[in-house]
Protein backbone atom coordinates (compact mmCIF):
# COMPACT_ATOMS: atom_id res chain seq x y z
CA UNK A 1 0.00 0.00 0.00
CA UNK A 2 1.58 3.92 -0.71
CA UNK A 3 1.89 5.64 1.83
CA UNK A 4 -0.76 8.20 0.55
CA UNK A 5 -3.40 5.29 0.65
CA UNK A 6 -2.41 4.39 4.08
CA UNK A 7 -3.03 7.80 5.19
CA UNK A 8 -6.11 8.36 4.00
CA UNK A 9 -6.94 4.81 5.25
CA UNK A 10 -5.81 6.07 8.60
CA UNK A 11 -7.70 9.22 8.68
CA UNK A 12 -5.30 11.88 7.29
CA UNK A 13 -7.85 15.14 7.41
CA UNK A 14 -5.92 16.98 4.70
CA UNK A 15 -5.76 14.96 2.19
CA UNK A 16 -9.33 14.15 2.52
CA UNK A 17 -10.30 17.87 2.37
CA UNK A 18 -8.33 18.27 -0.78
CA UNK A 19 -10.36 15.40 -2.26
CA UNK A 20 -13.25 16.59 -1.48
CA UNK A 21 -12.52 19.96 -2.65
CA UNK A 22 -11.37 18.24 -5.70
CA UNK A 23 -14.69 16.79 -5.52
CA UNK A 24 -16.53 20.07 -5.57
CA UNK A 25 -14.70 21.73 -8.52
CA UNK A 26 -15.63 18.61 -10.21
CA UNK A 27 -19.38 18.76 -9.48
CA UNK A 28 -19.25 22.71 -10.33
CA UNK A 29 -17.64 21.88 -13.30
CA UNK A 30 -20.04 18.48 -14.57
CA UNK A 31 -23.11 20.93 -13.74
CA UNK A 32 -21.54 24.12 -15.97
CA UNK A 33 -20.67 22.65 -19.26
CA UNK A 34 -22.63 21.76 -22.23
CA UNK A 35 -24.15 18.59 -22.19
CA UNK A 36 -22.53 17.68 -26.06
CA UNK A 37 -19.13 18.82 -24.96
CA UNK A 38 -19.15 16.73 -21.59
CA UNK A 39 -16.81 14.30 -20.18
CA UNK A 40 -17.57 10.75 -20.00
CA UNK A 41 -16.84 11.16 -15.81
CA UNK A 42 -18.53 14.47 -16.19
CA UNK A 43 -21.88 13.14 -17.62
CA UNK A 44 -21.75 10.26 -14.31
CA UNK A 45 -21.49 12.87 -12.14
CA UNK A 46 -24.06 14.63 -13.40
CA UNK A 47 -26.30 11.80 -13.09
CA UNK A 48 -24.77 10.71 -9.57
CA UNK A 49 -26.02 14.32 -8.76
CA UNK A 50 -29.48 13.92 -9.80
CA UNK A 51 -30.34 10.92 -7.73
CA UNK A 52 -28.31 11.53 -4.69
CA UNK A 53 -27.63 14.10 -1.63
CA UNK A 54 -24.73 16.64 -2.21
CA UNK A 55 -22.76 15.28 0.51
CA UNK A 56 -22.61 11.99 -0.65
CA UNK A 57 -22.21 13.00 -4.52
CA UNK A 58 -19.12 14.47 -3.20
CA UNK A 59 -17.95 11.75 -1.79
CA UNK A 60 -18.50 9.31 -4.19
CA UNK A 61 -16.63 11.51 -6.42
CA UNK A 62 -13.98 11.68 -4.15
CA UNK A 63 -13.43 8.46 -3.55
CA UNK A 64 -13.54 7.70 -7.50
CA UNK A 65 -10.66 10.21 -7.62
CA UNK A 66 -8.80 8.59 -4.80
CA UNK A 67 -9.06 5.53 -6.69
CA UNK A 68 -8.02 6.91 -10.22
CA UNK A 69 -4.83 8.42 -8.36
CA UNK A 70 -4.37 5.45 -6.76
CA UNK A 71 -4.27 3.45 -9.96
CA UNK A 72 -1.49 5.86 -11.29
CA UNK A 73 0.34 5.67 -8.85
CA UNK A 74 0.13 1.80 -8.59
CA UNK A 75 0.72 1.49 -11.95
CA UNK A 76 3.00 4.20 -12.36
CA UNK A 77 1.53 6.18 -14.71
CA UNK A 78 1.06 9.93 -16.01
CA UNK A 79 -2.72 11.48 -15.70
CA UNK A 80 -4.40 11.23 -19.18
CA UNK A 81 -7.11 13.06 -19.57
CA UNK A 82 -8.49 11.38 -22.61
CA UNK A 83 -8.13 7.71 -21.18
CA UNK A 84 -12.07 7.06 -20.90
CA UNK A 85 -11.91 8.29 -24.91
CA UNK A 86 -10.37 5.21 -25.39
CA UNK A 87 -12.72 2.44 -23.53
CA UNK A 88 -14.87 0.03 -25.33
CA UNK A 89 -17.78 1.51 -23.71
CA UNK A 90 -16.94 4.83 -24.42
CA UNK A 91 -15.89 3.81 -28.06
CA UNK A 92 -19.28 2.03 -28.73
CA UNK A 93 -21.61 4.82 -27.16
CA UNK A 94 -19.97 7.76 -29.68
CA UNK A 95 -20.58 4.61 -31.91
CA UNK A 96 -24.35 4.66 -31.28
CA UNK A 97 -24.06 8.45 -31.05
CA UNK A 98 -23.57 8.74 -34.73
CA UNK A 99 -25.59 6.03 -35.84
CA UNK A 100 -28.42 7.42 -33.91
CA UNK A 101 -28.06 10.91 -36.31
Amino acid sequence: MHDWARSVAGGDAYLRTLLIQGARSSLQRAKAVNAEKATPEQIWIRQLACRMPFGKVLVAIANKHARQLWAMLAHNVDCDPNAALRHPIARRSVVLKHAAM
